[in-house]
């Protein structure tokens, strides 16, 4: 919405300025709306620059993963690829009644920015059952009037999503 208040604004500061024939008139809405101008840009540029009107929120979500293993298998399994510095795409099975385990987290060529933001490891911990923890950290309004304000069509105020496998101490973790 601020897109379309300030080109209002520019245009109210130039017919106050060109069209009005009394000084005081003139020099009042003038000012007016030329100082409401320039608090609007001014405000487009905090929110782009700064994140003005938005805080971060972080959102931890788990779900359960089943082994990549044969259901016969005594052990449970899953494999890891690793892409980058601290990166995997990790291969475990979403159900229970899965036929094949399916590789996750693999980077998305279409959409490197968003793969960028997206992570993801293993670790073995002291869980009972293999679980995905998801750690997703975003830029979200403060308020409805912020939203109003500055929202625009497909912005992605995705700052990090963090994925990590975590298995039981019993899993064996296979990297390729």
């Amino acid at each position: 919405m601020i897109l379309v208040i300030i080109p209002i604004f520019v245009a109210l500061a130039a017919a106050s300025w060109f069209l009005i024939s009394s000084k005081a008139l003139k020099a009042t809405f003038g000012t007016i709306f030329s100082l409401a101008m320039i608090a609007s840009i001014f405000l487009l540029a905090a929110n782009m620059d700064s994140h003005y009107g938005m805080k971060k929120e972080t959102t931890v979500s788990t779900k359960q993963v089943y082994s990549a293993a044969p259901a016969q298998m005594p052990v449970g399994m899953a494999a890891a690829k690793k892409i980058g510095t601290d990166d995997y795409v990790l291969v475990y099975k979403d159900q229970a009644t899965d036929k094949e385990a399916t590789a996750h987290f693999a980077p998305d060529t279409s959409d490197i920015v968003k793969s960028v933001k997206q992570s993801a490891t293993y670790t073995k911990a002291d869980v009972q059952t293999a679980q995905v923890k998801t750690v997703t950290t975003k830029w979200v309004y403060k308020n409805h009037t912020y939203k109003w304000l500055f929202k625009q069509n497909k912005e992605d105020n995705l700052v990090k999503e963090v994925h990590t496998l975590e298995v039981p101490t019993s899993w064996q973790v296979v990297l390729k």
